[in-house]
């Protein structure tokens, strides 16, 4: 079967709608999360209003910051001029896995950094007092979370950008065997960043709970919550090391 350019914009078309799509279902979750809870504290506690949503709209922006990726990379892949057929089936195959990386690996980021934001806004409605210790916790948490996020979008830019052409002398076997490496690498960053994303966010959702509930406790609280989030986040960097190798060592 020839290898044509239509092959190359299917790949570069479907990896696009993963993108997006997937990455947007877990940002409207997050994102709808936080104003659910930010609902419930105005309503429980009504002068803390104009706290509560503060809190509310910078949580839901920085959460959205896994689909905002998601999106340039889409962009890419539909407008970035990679429909060219000498790049073979490999090519192909890293222009799928880049969608399946950014919009897989927004998914538990996202999730996370939305808890932290849902918990914050209901701490702050019972303590809005220590709104700023609040919010401030709750940027930390929800950066470390967005982390994952980062890890994904390297490895997308890498496949596309950094994945050669296909040899004209390659082998079927050399064919498939590398363009399993690549999307392998997709999916080891997409599907690795799903716990570290998620746990890293719990972590910082139930430190601003508790700040709310326990201010005086802030610097062992903080301290608690980087010492869990740095363990949550190891595996995360398994799996870039991991979708390293299958890049460049295969």
């Amino acid at each position: 079967m020839e290898f044509t350019q239509d092959y190359v914009q299917l790949a570069a078309f479907l990896g696009a709608a993963i993108a997006v799509s997937v990455s947007s279902i877990a940002a409207g979750i997050g994102e709808g999360y936080i104003a659910g809870e930010a609902v419930k504290s105005m309503t429980k506690q009504p002068e803390s209003r104009d706290q509560v949503f503060r809190s509310m709209f910078i949580g839901q922006a920085v959460s959205e910051t896994g689909g905002i990726f998601s999106l340039v990379i889409a962009l890419l892949l539909m407008f970035g001029g990679f429909d060219v057929a000498a790049g073979g089936w490999q090519k192909a195959a890293s222009l799928l896995a880049a969608g399946l990386a950014v919009g897989m690996g927004a998914v538990g980021p996202v999730f996370g950094a939305g808890y932290a934001g849902g918990q914050a806004c209901k701490s702050i409605g019972r303590m809005p007092k220590h709104s700023n210790d609040i919010l401030g916790n709750m940027l930390i948490g929800q950066a470390l979370a967005q982390t994952s996020s980062i890890f994904a979008l390297v490895v997308s830019l890498l496949l596309l950008y950094t994945v050669p052409n296909q040899p004209i002398d390659a082998t079927v076997g050399d064919m498939i065997l590398k363009s399993v490496a690549i999307l392998g690498a997709g999916l080891s960053i997409g599907l690795g960043t799903l716990g570290p994303g998620t746990g890293i966010g719990t972590v910082a959702g139930r430190a601003c709970d508790m700040m709310g509930k326990f201010p005086r406790e802030k610097k062992e609280i903080l301290r608690t919550m980087f010492l869990g989030a740095a363990v949550s986040e190891s595996t995360a960097i398994y799996s870039l090391v991991v979708s390293f190798l299958l890049l460049f060592a295969f």
